[in-house]
């Protein structure tokens, strides 16, 4: 296999934190990488080091032979590595077909090409040739996605970089997706794919790479990780394991008692799950360590039960004042 993208100790993060710590990974061509692992484990921060949004600590990065190596993302883009951001990053304001003439000018595509791009975007996702005229803030978050995903193909990339295309979307929107997806090496784009479905992800990829805590964990066939049912169930979005839960003070009371020791599934809103991420990227921590921070604050200031005096006990000496005046 030819690498199409080469990644070699890659160290990076936000300021001065580091969050990802000299990472290896590759992607050939013609092929589907998938790169998953918990929320904050570095795979958002991985993309835009690759992608140059963000600037690298350590490490090299070439691209079809080129070093890229914290370049400027225009010149990468233009070299054929695309990066699709989680949150989509659209333009409300222009309407379908205006968006992916743009992306067609922006990519310095003739005009000629650009009608038959054009064609081959709307005939890959034939619910935007319906919506050519429509606003893209007033399209579904289906349709969005479908959107930034043909601006993505109007280049012609040679690797596409998807973050989170099914974040907030139906189940039966994100299969079709994924549909799509598996369909971009046949047309000559190989796909690095960050994705919350994993086992939906791990059904198209080739190859997989998990990161945990900014490190990788697992390297191999997607296959062989598919196998892994604990690892599949335990790995969507919303899920943080939270381990050996203990909390702060010398005499753990009931509640803490009870949870100490154990591996606890937390369900957190997604609003909430996302801010948490961005502040564990931020403080440059692991999402599990800021959840389970929280938690030991929260059953620290938790009164125990022998500190609220019961209602029986606080109406006795009424009752015994009215028994003296008589």
């Amino acid at each position: 296999m030819t690498a199409l993208l080469e990644v070699k100790g890659l160290r990076t993060g936000y300021g001065r934190i580091p969050v990802v710590f000299g990472i290896d990974l590759e992607v050939g061509e013609s092929e589907v990488v998938a790169l998953l692992g918990a929320n904050g484990a570095g795979k958002t921060t991985t993309l835009r080091a690759i992608s140059g949004v963000i600037p690298a600590f350590d490490g090299e990065v070439h691209f079809d032979g080129r070093p890229i190596t914290s370049a400027a993302p225009d010149k990468i883009a233009r070299l054929g590595l695309l990066h699709v951001p989680e949150g989509r990053g659209i333009f409300p304001s222009l309407a379908v077909e205006e968006t992916l003439r743009l992306a067609a000018a922006m990519a310095a595509v003739g005009k000629a090409d650009t009608e038959d791009r054009l064609h081959d975007a709307f005939e890959t996702f034939p619910r935007l040739a319906e919506r050519a005229t429509q606003t893209a803030g007033t399209l579904s978050g289906g349709e969005q996605q479908m959107l930034a995903l043909a601006r993505g193909l109007i280049a012609r990339p040679k690797l596409l970089m998807i973050d989170e295309m099914s974040q907030g979307l139906a189940p039966t929107v994100v299969a079709g997706l994924f549909d799509i997806v598996a369909g971009f090496p046949a047309r000559g784009t190989s796909v690095l794919l960050v994705e919350q479905f994993v086992g939906q992800a791990l059904a198209i990829a080739d190859r997989a790479y998990v990161l945990e805590k900014g490190v990788v964990s697992f390297e191999g066939p997607a296959a062989k990780l598919a196998a892994d049912e604990e690892f599949v169930k335990g790995s969507y979005l919303g899920d943080v394991a939270v381990e050996s839960i203990h909390a702060s003070g010398d005499a753990p009371g009931p509640v803490e008692s009870a949870l100490l020791a154990e591996q606890v599934t937390v369900r957190l809103p997604p609003a909430l799950l996302r801010s948490l991420e961005e502040r564990a990227q931020r403080e440059g921590v692991p999402l599990p360590d800021l959840v389970r921070q929280a938690i030991d604050d929260a059953m620290a200031s938790t009164p125990t039960p022998a500190t609220t005096p019961s209602r029986r006990k606080a109406a006795t000496p009424s009752r015994k004042r009215r028994a003296t005046r008589k």
